[in-house]
């Protein structure tokens, strides 16, 4: 290949090189028709001036991992030196140079150094070294060059005109331009990351006001149906069976929002989408309903596999697309309002299809609607852009796609990778048969919650059938009373002022306490796995007090 040909490849290859790693790849492809068999290439930290290894291969063998950091500006050696008069330095006999065997280590008056590992590196082989320049003349990383020509000393003309020059000249702004990319890349990251968190508290938000309406509605129930249980005996049983439901939807209602709230998964493998899509679509009924929407969904159809997809991505793209085709819905008349949404499997994939009977998408939005940073809502409601979703979703080999269908309206469509079936968890333990309350347990048992009402209940239920307990309603009390008596169990709620349920099991730990620890939570168990290494088992409320004696029973061993 003639000279100009190669340059002109040369132009082309580092000229389209965006990443660290396509330029390494350029410079190791042409290094070699340059008559080199040796490369060294290092990018410079401005903060420290430290020369951080890309490449190094010696005569085809990578070393890259074995060479040290070098500082840019070290007097000692030829590559501060180069850095210092801006220029190549050629070293004919590495020998000749004095071996450092430490950072701070000194070398001879007069004479140049080399650390000891690339001095080895070397083996005695003509070499030379210099800075690599960005755009702007200023250093941006270092080349070394060895192995020229059978380890023949290499030319200083070299470096001062022809095709090593201008090998030289473009790689410097290649690197320049590949590391600007990558921290441009960073800060977009960054700054999509912070979009997506502040939307999706924003439609979390607005999930919690509508899942407040009927909080409410289910606290008034309740409260109405203790009213009436006053009266009487006979009225008290009557209504209690309605308070009980009650409770159980507030409870379902709470959990819910804690799955779509959940900041992090502790799953980021797979997602069960049919039970988000569930969630989000209960969660989000009070407003589809006040705004007469209709809702045709086959998310409860038998049981489709999950999904390759961290949960709290798909929970972020379903709850935007939903509250999208909510707002879009507003602007037609009530009778004309539906969304339909639809599972499909096949092919290893699951599909999930959210279309709406809206206005549909405008083309020229519909042409930029994966852009990113892209919305088309106004700055009083800033929607999670659809880049973000599109990127998001990329990651675990997903896809989603937009378009408007033939009678209007817009239709999304989100694939995703069907994970294999995993072998299924052990059944959980039965409950326990049905029978008489009779006092034929025997323990003694500590319960601490802030709040006097909840321990006062719990050893009502507990005494009735021979469990001993004494409660606390401060930390430090209880602390104090399971290290200076004996307890078989302390039931402790996670959440309270000053010392948490986790440091009063920390403290009892600490303190060689032998018995079991439960803690009682009303958070999302989910994202408190990471913490069971601190007691024996969690206790969700609201539970049963059904719930709470199986539960002893079967950490005690009854």
């Amino acid at each position: 290949m003639g000279e100009f040909d190669l340059l002109a490849e040369l132009t082309a290859r580092l000229a389209s090189a965006e990443r660290l790693d396509e330029v390494i790849d350029t410079v190791l492809h042409t290094v070699v028709k340059l008559d080199f068999d040796s490369v060294w290439v290092a990018v410079l930290d401005e903060e420290t001036g430290n020369l951080a290894t890309l490449a190094e291969i010696i005569e085809g063998v990578d070393t890259t991992h074995e060479t040290p950091t070098m500082r840019a500006l070290d007097p000692r050696q030829p590559i501060g030196v180069s850095f210092r008069e801006r220029r190549m330095i050629s070293i004919a006999d590495p020998d000749s140079l004095y071996i450092i065997e430490g950072d701070d280590a000194p070398v001879p008056p007069n004479q140049m150094g080399l650390l000891r590992v690339p001095h080895e590196h070397l083996r005695g082989h003509p070499f030379a070294c210099g800075p690599l320049l960005g755009s702007r003349g200023q250093p941006v990383g270092a080349l070394g060059l060895s192995s020229y020509r059978g380890n023949q000393p290499i030319p200083d003309a070299l470096f001062s005109q022809g095709l090593v020059r201008a090998f030289i000249d473009h790689l410097g702004i290649a690197l320049e331009r590949a590391l600007q990319r990558g921290k441009l890349d960073a800060i977009l990251a960054k700054t999509q990351a912070a979009i997506v968190r502040d939307a999706r508290l924003a439609a979390v938000g607005e999930l919690a006001a509508t899942v407040a309406h009927d909080l409410n509605n289910l606290s008034g129930i309740a409260l109405l149906a203790v009213g009436v249980g006053l009266r009487s005996p006979a009225d008290a049983v009557d209504m209690l069976p309605r308070i009980e439901r009650a409770n159980r939807a507030i409870g379902e209602h709470v959990a819910r929002l804690q799955r779509v709230a959940r900041s992090s998964s502790n799953d980021t493998e797979t997602a069960d989408l049919q039970q988000i899509v569930d969630d989000i679509l209960m969660m989000m009924a009070p407003a589809l309903r006040e705004q007469s929407i209709e809702v045709d969904s086959d998310a409860g159809r038998p049981e489709m596999p999950r999904v390759r997809c961290d949960a709290v991505v798909v929970h972020q793209v379903v709850l935007n697309l939903l509250i999208n085709a909510k707002d879009a819905l507003g602007q037609v008349p009530p009778e004309r309002r539906r969304i339909e949404i639809r599972l499909h499997e096949g092919g290893g994939m699951v599909r999930l299809i959210i279309a709406d009977s809206g206005p549909g998408i405008a083309p020229e939005v519909l042409k930029q609607l994966f852009k990113r940073i892209y919305t088309t809502r106004d700055s009083s409601h800033q929607g999670l852009a659809m880049a973000s979703a599109y990127t998001a979703l990329e990651q675990f080999g997903g896809q989603i796609a937009a378009r408007n269908a033939l009678h209007g309206g817009a239709v999304f469509e989100v694939t995703l990778v069907a994970a294999p079936a995993s072998t299924p968890a052990p059944p959980p333990l039965p409950p326990p048969p049905p029978k008489s309350i009779e006092p034929t347990r025997r323990g003694r048992i500590l319960a601490v919650d802030d709040d006097p009402d909840i321990v006062d209940v719990i050893r009502a239920h507990l005494e009735s059938i021979g469990y001993e307990v004494v409660t606390a309603t401060d930390p430090a009390r209880a602390i104090d009373a399971a290290t200076s008596q004996a307890f078989d169990l302390v039931l402790c709620d996670l959440g309270m002022p000053k010392h948490s349920g986790l440091d009063v099991c920390r403290s009892l730990r600490e303190a060689d306490y032998r018995g079991k620890l439960v803690l009682m939570t009303g958070w999302d168990t989910e994202t408190l796995r990471a913490d069971r290494q601190e007691c024996d088992m969690l206790l969700k409320k609201p539970f049963e007090g059904a719930d709470l004696v199986h539960m002893i029973d079967t950490l005690l061993r009854r």
